[in-house]
């Protein structure tokens, strides 16, 4: 699953165990098929952070975050609030494979049919993104209401776990 400006979007599922490293260039390849350039940075787990992967990202300027590999260089000083910004980005993608279990039941899914089982987590991704869009479409609403009304320094709680702060 990857993240982009905040929709979720199934990159690849399969059912056989593997090291899912090689994906990274078909994935970084395909956003740049959809938005006509290469992203500026690629935050993935450790695994990703192998030679081949490095070196594609390399040669087009795209930045893949992570700890680097081997041992650290002698002289090297890496930049730590890059790096904690990269990490707390990271994180979203953990959040929603969260979500995708607490809220909106993947973790609930015993089918047994591989179609079956990639449907129920295609509709799991669906159901995160339109909760998304909705959320966006909400807080713009309430913000232009707001706003018109002159209220100050609102904040309000929603059940589905976002929280609105509407500031004029």
């Amino acid at each position: 699953m990857s993240l982009d400006q905040g929709i979720a979007r199934l990159e690849y599922s399969s059912f056989d165990a593997y090291n899912e490293s090689d994906i990274l260039i078909s994935t970084i390849r395909r956003y740049h098929d959809r938005h006509g350039n290469y992203p500026e940075r690629v935050l993935a787990d450790k695994i990703y952070r192998n030679r081949k992967n490095l070196n594609y990202c390399k040669q087009r300027g795209i930045r893949l975050s992570g700890p680097a590999l081997g041992r650290p260089k002698k002289n090297e000083v890496r930049d730590k609030t890059i790096d904690e910004q990269d990490n707390a980005d990271r994180v979203e993608v953990e959040r929603g494979f969260s979500q995708l279990k607490g809220c909106f039941g993947a973790d609930l899914i015993t089918t047994k049919r591989k179609d079956t089982t990639l449907s129920s987590i295609a509709l799991s991704v669906l159901a995160l993104n339109l909760s998304k869009l909705t959320a966006d479409a909400l807080r713009q609403i309430l913000s232009n209401v707001f706003k018109s009304r002159q209220i100050k320094n609102w904040t309000l709680y929603f059940s589905f776990f976002t929280k609105f702060t509407i500031i004029q």
